[in-house]
């Protein structure tokens, strides 16, 4: 072999030493490592649901569970344990007036403390609940449900044919026929994944929330035509029931032919809808007619004429 090609292996070999030195041990001091240390947040424990609770339904203390919180995501409306060690035993008895999902914080504004009825507990206050006979033909089909939204539209048969308006709009159902609420065992027998179950069928009692006003108005107007329950869309639910049409459905006093009767402002009068009989009233006695005859002309004196007396014939009766 040429002394030159001996030089140059030796070179080469040199140098791949010091480059693989370079890269072990000439670098330079390793890159310091950052250690990660996962400090835990501080964390309490707050009231939760452990069940379904339904609308209507009294609370258990099977029925609620302490729940590791953290202190940052603490609002003022929970339980915590700090602040009611027993809050399980206090709420115990309390209806819940809004479903409450499992794991969701309980929150006493949802709870009514009540020995009453569970549906005077979930009136809001100042309203009543008035019933309306309906069925699955006129209501949606069967669909409504409680706490949906409806518009209650009356028809009256009148002499005219049917006359259809809407009485009273956005009204809140609270229950159907024994149904209260949508999940929890007061909202009846259902499958979550069946929409049908939902449905109610044949005849039943629509209870409704309306204010005192409103209630005399649906009352009148039940007694009055049939009434449909009108399903609103989830997106027009905000804002009161209002009152669409309040002249159609109270009613004003008619005497006709010494007959009072009740009628329907708006609507034709002799409809078997529009007229109310109240009492049939004594027909008053016929009156005495004063006599508008006119009076025998009294003699003149100063005429100078001689006067004939004629006797009257109605004289002595």
């Amino acid at each position: 072999m040429k002394p030159t090609r001996i030089v140059l292996l030796v070179v080469a070999v040199l140098a791949a030493g010091l480059a693989a030195w370079l890269a072990t041990n000439g670098g330079g001091a390793p890159a310091p490592t950052t250690e990660i240390v996962q400090v835990e947040a501080p964390k309490t424990q707050i009231l939760v649901a452990a069940e379904q609770i339904g609308v209507g339904q009294r609370l258990t203390p099977v029925q609620l569970q302490w729940q590791d919180w953290p202190e940052s995501a603490v609002r003022p409306e929970y339980v915590t344990i700090s602040a009611i060690p027993d809050a399980p035993e206090q709420l115990t008895g309390t209806v819940a007036r809004f479903e409450i999902f499992p794991g969701e914080p309980i929150l006493e504004t949802k709870l009514v403390r009540a020995d009453q009825g569970y549906l005077s507990a979930v009136l809001e206050k100042g309203m009543r609940a008035v019933s309306i006979p309906v069925d699955a033909g006129s209501s949606a089909g069967g669909f409504i449900v409680p706490n949906d939204r409806v518009d209650v539209v009356q028809t009256l048969a009148t002499e005219a044919g049917p006359q259809t308006h809407t009485v009273i709009e956005n009204v809140k159902v609270l229950a159907i026929g024994l149904r209260l609420g949508e999940r929890g065992p007061t909202s009846g027998p259902e499958e979550e994944q069946d929409p049908r179950t939902q449905v109610f069928q044949g005849a039943t009692i629509a209870t409704v929330e309306l204010t005192p006003e409103q209630a005399e108005i649906m009352v009148t107007a039940v007694t009055l035509g049939s009434l449909s329950l009108v399903l609103r869309s989830i997106k027009d639910f905000d804002g009161p029931a209002l009152v669409i049409n309040d002249t159609d459905t109270k009613t004003i006093k008619l005497v006709r032919f010494g007959q009072p009767s009740s009628v329907v402002p708006n609507s034709s009068v002799g409809s078997s809808s529009s007229i109310i009989p109240v009492a049939a009233a004594t027909p008053p006695a016929a009156a005495t007619l004063p006599d508008y005859r006119p009076a025998t002309p009294s003699p003149t004196a100063n005429s100078g004429l001689p006067v004939e007396r004629v006797a009257d014939p109605n004289a002595g009766q």
